[in-house]
């Protein structure tokens, strides 16, 4: 790498932590936001590298956004006092990108996964700043997507006659789900179920997230612990606050080139909503691309056709 570093940034009023990796300083910059809400992604740099490769062919920013990961609140924070927000993360969102042209110059290509692209999206008013986005699992409309997620883990659980499965979701009851206890326990058996991953379930996703934060560099065992606490507090405070989202009604037009992937089998962020989308969005230009064997995260599922997407995108800008 002739870049690799890491760098606390001033966003909103507080310092939050990027990492920056690339092979060639003269190629453009990539800014990846994570899904979530809570999870880092600075953790996650170096299996992104071996799956994807992007530091080849752009200069990759690995932002653990407010409230996530290195960025999360310092333990002896008071909790109530560290804004985590959709407006205040969306408002970090255009920080960064501004420091990043001041930076390297030029525009930022972004790739969102999950809220990471909606957020994303909102910040994209500012198309002086974003060459493209690629949305990826996009959340579009959060009520018919609970709906949905709920009724594949109930019809799942009912088929296979999982009575644990059947008994925890009918506690919690259907959507909306605004509370960490009911949300975990939807995404625990949709998880399990295969409507977040064709290739990994709940318990095997925790793994490989602990996994990845203690052999990363740049965390150490107290910043850990802040990564799972801010987990629990980033979900407590957007949970309630994302469940209106609806692209289609809110967002009518955005002036940055899109490009959409979407997993034919996500039961988190379904394709319908995905299409609906796509359909009625004016843009610059706009592509809904289809990724058959995936379900809410395409980029592990089949990281080389995703891979091949990017280098695309970056390609016709």
């Amino acid at each position: 790498m002739e870049i690799d570093t890491l760098q606390g940034v001033q966003l909103g009023g507080i310092t939050q932590w990027i990492r920056v990796r690339g092979a060639d300083a003269s190629n453009p910059v990539l800014l990846l936001m994570q899904q979530g809400p809570g999870l880092p992604i600075i953790n996650d740099a170096r299996r992104l590298e071996h799956l994807l490769g992007l530091e080849k062919a752009f200069t990759v920013v690995y932002w653990d956004q407010r409230g996530t990961g290195l960025s999360s609140p310092p333990l002896h924070t008071n909790l109530d006092r560290f804004e985590i927000s959709v407006a205040r993360m969306v408002d970090d969102t255009v920080t960064l990108l501004e420091l990043l042209r001041d930076q390297f110059g030029g525009k930022t290509f972004v790739t969102g996964f999950s809220f990471g692209a909606t957020f994303a999206a909102y910040a994209a008013v500012r198309p002086e700043l974003v060459a493209a986005l690629v949305a990826t699992g996009m959340d579009i409309d959060m009520g018919a997507a609970e709906d949905i997620a709920y009724a594949f883990a109930l019809d799942t659980a009912r088929r296979r006659g999982n009575r644990r499965a059947i008994r925890q979701l009918e506690a919690i009851g259907p959507p909306p789900h605004t509370t960490v206890k009911q949300f975990t326990t939807r995404a625990r058996w949709v998880y399990n179920f295969g409507g977040v991953a064709t290739n990994a379930n709940f318990n095997s996703m925790l793994r490989s997230l602990l996994v990845s934060l203690v052999r990363s560099p740049d965390y150490s065992t107290a910043n850990i612990i802040r990564t799972l606490r801010g987990m629990r507090a980033s979900q407590a405070a957007l949970l309630p606050q994302l469940a209106t989202t609806d692209l289609v009604r809110t967002m009518p037009r955005l002036d940055v080139p899109l490009v959409m992937a979407q997993g034919r089998l996500d039961q988190v962020a379904p394709g319908e909503a995905a299409q609906r989308f796509h359909d009625s969005l004016t843009a610059p230009s706009k592509q809904l691309m289809w990724f058959e064997e995936s379900a809410h995260t395409p980029h592990l599922e089949e990281p080389a056709k995703f891979r091949d997407l990017l280098t695309n995108v970056r390609a016709s800008q």
